[in-house]
């Protein structure tokens, strides 16, 4: 919790879950109480809320009692003004208050299945008209839409934002909500709304107008419209030869992660693209005309040739990803990988980097990637067929199971009416040899009864299918680097696929 005193100091406190029940009636937001003997501690927290130095903790014997004469600040705000932000002149590591009123918003982005990651980007502009970009995170951003949604009157939509935070990247100001910290305000009937309210009338002259609220145009379609109705559904077989330029949706499960490939590159810090380490040297500037090795960096855009540069690590990753009909590799960046990872690149970087360990190799905290389901858009471009290449990078993923779901139901591959059928399994009892035969050809009282069948007998309607259930034993993709047996066979679902022969040709 934040605790504030009457002249407005603010400190962080704590209560362990052992002690908790004891407090636990007394501690509610914007509630007043004495605390006396609670323990002092330093605060090492590496993001600050309140006094940089100390925080309170409440033990067993410290004491809360309920306070009804409560004369400080009922909120406590310490604005900050938003030049001071854009100017970069304030520290990352602290949390500050902002008040603004509204020009553009953004839309609800819910594209991650966890709420507290839903977000929504304001457009704020202060008195003095200094514009300043806030992201809404949570239930904070949940706030907001239904707000802007259900307000029609003819007030400003004044916006206070208590305990956000700062990130710069590339020098450019990051403003958020942070976690479950951060308090919005909108259209309060508080003392600061009123008074700034006051100040946009007299100094625009008359009254603004919520109708003058812009929505910020999208840059990138809804979800659901991208992976549902936007673009054609494809299947991984039909990737593997590209004839034509288009934006195509699969859904896959990821069966691997390459290891023979690096799992992240340099990325310049102007323009993202790939940078390569370069060595320099320079006379030492004590006096003893030794040399230095100086390590810097040089980027593959031209345009950033006569740019001083710094890298970051950004996420690269090659992943192996199977539907019913094959596998394809398809490779993962920086933007898509924050989806599926709880680390960004550069904090696993520099963890593996601190800890000693070879930043080549393959590392155990990619593995969280594995068998996730995940619909996949994907453009295949000029370069792709004109090379017959089907080297592909995922442009967009959903983990989204509706989405997934509907995919997979509408694109099923449908079974003709009056369809040959299908077994797939062994014809006689001790038999290696694996034959498909149409139903009722030929078969052995093994082949007709399921029951005392030892082989695994499995009905399919057409050749297609055929096909594709062998695709889900055999990765056709990987098939020329195995190893083949005199009597292939399809082996049990409890059991390793044994590898069987299919001639390129008819691959």
């Amino acid at each position: 919790m934040i605790l504030m005193d009457e002249e407005g100091r603010k400190i962080h406190a704590s209560c362990v879950k052992k002690w908790f029940p004891k407090f636990k009636r007394y501690l509610k937001e914007d509630s007043s109480i004495y605390v006396k003997k609670p323990n002092v501690a330093p605060n090492t927290s590496k993001f600050k809320f309140a006094h940089p130095e100390s925080k309170l903790n409440f033990y067993h014997d410290t004491i809360v009692k309920d306070c009804e004469n409560f004369s400080g600040s009922a909120h406590g705000f310490h604005f900050v003004d938003f030049n001071t932000i854009v100017s970069n002149n304030i520290l990352e590591s602290n949390s500050f208050d902002i008040i603004g009123h509204i020009f553009e918003y953004g839309h609800m982005d819910t594209s991650e299945q966890d709420k507290s990651k839903h977000k929504m980007l304001l457009h704020l502009q202060d008195i003095e008209d200094t514009k300043l970009k806030i992201t809404l995170w949570g239930h904070n951003a949940y706030y907001m839409h239904d707000f802007l949604a259900n307000n029609n009157s003819l007030a400003p939509v004044v916006v206070i934002v208590q305990f956000a935070r700062v990130k710069f990247i590339n020098g450019r100001p990051f403003s958020s909500t942070y976690l479950d910290v951060s308090r919005v305000f909108i259209n309060n009937d508080i003392d600061e709304i009123t008074i700034y309210k006051n100040k946009l009338v007299s100094e625009n002259g008359q009254q603004l107008s919520s109708s003058g609220i812009k929505m910020i145009a999208s840059k990138q379609d809804t979800e659901h419209d991208d992976f549902l109705k936007n673009h054609l559904f494809s299947n991984i077989e039909d990737l593997f030869e590209p004839l034509e330029e288009k934006t195509v949706i699969i859904v896959g499960t990821v069966k691997g992660i390459r290891q023979n490939i690096r799992w992240y590159y340099l990325a310049c810090s102007n323009c993202k693209k790939s940078a390569k380490e370069k060595e320099s040297s320079t006379d030492k500037v004590d006096g003893s005309h030794e040399v230095a090795e100086i390590v810097t960096y040089e980027c593959a855009n031209l345009k950033c040739k006569n740019i001083k540069i710094s890298v970051i690590p950004r996420f690269k990753i090659s992943l192996r990803v199977q539907d019913n009909t094959g596998t394809l590799t398809l490779t993962l960046f920086d933007q898509e990988a924050k989806k599926l990872f709880k680390y960004t690149a550069k904090e696993l970087y520099d963890k593996n980097k601190k800890l000693g360990n070879n930043l080549e190799l393959y590392l155990m905290e990619l593995k969280v990637v594995l068998d996730r389901k995940l619909a996949i858009k994907i453009d295949i471009t000029r370069y792709n067929v004109d090379n017959k290449s089907n080297l592909y990078g995922i442009s967009r993923l959903t983990e989204n199971a509706d989405i997934n779901d509907e995919l997979e139901k509408n694109n099923l591959t449908p079974q003709p009416a009056n369809s040959d059928s299908f077994l797939i399994g062994s014809s006689d009892v001790g038999s290696h040899d694996t034959k498909v035969l149409k139903t009722g050809e030929n078969l052995t009282p093994c082949a007709r009864d399921k029951s005392t069948a030892t082989s695994p007998i499995k009905f399919i309607s057409t050749p297609i299918e055929l096909k594709r259930n062998l695709a889900t034993c055999i990765d056709i993709d990987e098939m020329e680097n195995l190893s083949t047996s005199k009597y292939p066979r399809l082996s049990p679902p409890d059991e390793q696929p044994t590898p069987l022969l299919v001639p390129k040709k008819e691959k």
